[in-house]
C-alpha cells in the first residue's frame, strides 16, 4: 500500500508525515540501541553525547510530533471546518510544544553528559558511560514540562471527542456510534490519543514514581512503536474515505487530488491480487527487447527448444 499509494504522490503534508512516521522510528531505534544496549562497540564520551542529543533526543521529538500533527490534520479533515480553525489549533499546539522543549533544554543537556567508559561497562559491552547527574532545577523543569505535555494531550483528546460528537449528532440518529467510529477511523484516533495521554500522564508524575517503572516502559514502547503505525493507518484511511467533504479537505491539505482513473479504494486489493510479470534482462542489466522474447527461447534451447515450440510446449 505504501508503494502503490504514497510513493507516486506529490510532496504534500500527508506524504511527508507518512514517510517520517514510517522511517524515522527505525533510525531512532538504531541510535537508542547503539547508546543504551550491549553492542560491544566502544565510543568516545563526546561521540556518545552527540549521538544522544542529535539522534535520540531530536529524532524522538520529531517522531512524537509527527504523529501528533498527523492526528490533528486528520481531525481537522473530519471536522470540515474553515482554515482559520486549523490555524488556531496549530498555533496552540506549536505554543505548547515549544514550551515543553524550551523548558527542558537544561535537562536534555545534563542527561546527555557522559564520562570516560568505565571498566564495568566495557566488560558488559556498553558503548557509553553516562554521568547520571541531574540537578534539582533541571528535575523541576522536567516536571513543569510534563504538566504542559499533559495539558496538550488532554486538549487533543478533548478535540477528538468533540469531533466525534459533532459527526455523530449530524447523523440524526440513523447510525450507531460504533459505526461512526469505524467509518471515521475512530479506533486509530482513540487508540493514538489514549496512548499519548497515558504517556504524558506518567511523565507528569515521574517524580512520584521510580525512574524506571513497568508502566512507563510499556507506554514508552507503545508510543515509539505503535503510535507511528496508527498515525500512518489513519492517513491511509483519510486518503480512501468516501466522505466528499473529508476528501476535499484531504486533497487541499494532506495529499494531491487523485489522478484521472485512479481508484484509491481498491488500489491495495488490486495491487496485491494482480500477478507481477518478471522483467527479463540480458547482459549487464539491459532490458530484453520484446521482439526477442519469442525467438530467444528457441535459439537458447537448440533443436530441442525448436521442436518443443512446434509442438506448442513450454520451454
Amino acid at each position: 500500500m505504501e508503494v502503490n499509494l504514497m510513493w507516486p504522490r506529490r510532496w504534500r503534508w500527508g506524504k511527508a508525515l507518512f514517510l517520517v512516521n514510517r522511517y524515522f522510528p527505525m533510525i531512532d531505534s538504531v541510535s537508542t540501541i547503539l547508546t543504551g544496549f550491549r553492542v560491544y562497540i566502544f565510543l568516545s564520551p563526546k561521540a556518545c553525547t552527540v549521538i544522544y542529543r542529535i539522534l535520540v533526543t531530536a529524532l524522538n521529538r520529531v517522531c512524537s510530533y509527527s504523529s501528533e500533527l498527523t492526528l490533528l490534520l486528520c481531525l481537522h479533515a473530519l471536522l470540515g471546518a474553515r482554515s482559520m480553525y486549523l490555524a488556531t489549533i496549530m498555533a496552540t499546539y506549536l505554543g505548547l510544544s515549544l514550551g515543553v522543549n524550551l523548558i527542558q533544554i537544561g535537562f536534555f543537556e545534563e542527561i546527555s553528559r557522559t564520562v570516560s567508559l568505565s571498566e564495568f561497562d566495557r566488560e558488559l559491552g556498553y558503548a557509553c558511560t553516562w554521568a547520571e547527574k541531574i540537578s534539582t532545577g533541571s528535575a523541576n523543569e522536567r516536571v513543569i514540562a510534563g504538566y504542559i505535555s499533559l495539558t496538550k494531550a488532554l486538549c487533543i483528546f478533548a478535540l477528538a471527542l468533540f469531533i466525534f460528537l459533532v459527526r455523530y449528532r449530524s447523523q440524526a440518529g440513523t447510525f450507531k456510534l460504533f459505526h461512526v467510529l469505524r467509518r471515521d477511523s475512530g479506533v486509530y484516533i482513540l487508540s493514538l490519543t489514549a496512548i499519548r495521554l497515558g504517556t504524558t500522564l506518567i511523565d507528569a508524575f515521574q517524580n512520584r514514581l521510580a525512574w524506571y517503572n513497568t508502566l512507563n516502559q510499556i507506554l514508552s514502547g507503545l508510543n515509539y512503536a505503535v503510535v507511528p503505525i496508527l498515525a500512518n493507518r489513519l492517513l491511509l484511511n483519510m486518503w480512501r474515505t468516501n466522505d466528499p467533504d473529508v476528501r476535499k479537505t484531504v486533497s487541499s491539505i494532506l495529499f494531491d487530488p487523485p489522478r484521472p482513473g485512479e481508484d484509491s479504494e481498491d488500489d491495495d486489493e488490486e495491487f496485491g491480487a494482480r500477478p507481477i510479470e518478471m522483467v527479463h534482462y540480458e547482459g549487464l542489466g539491459r532490458r530484453r527487447a520484446p521482439a526477442k522474447k519469442e525467438t530467444e527461447g528457441a535459439s537458447q534451447g537448440g533443436a530441442g527448444a525448436t521442436q518443443a515450440a512446434k509442438n506448442g510446449e513450454g520451454v
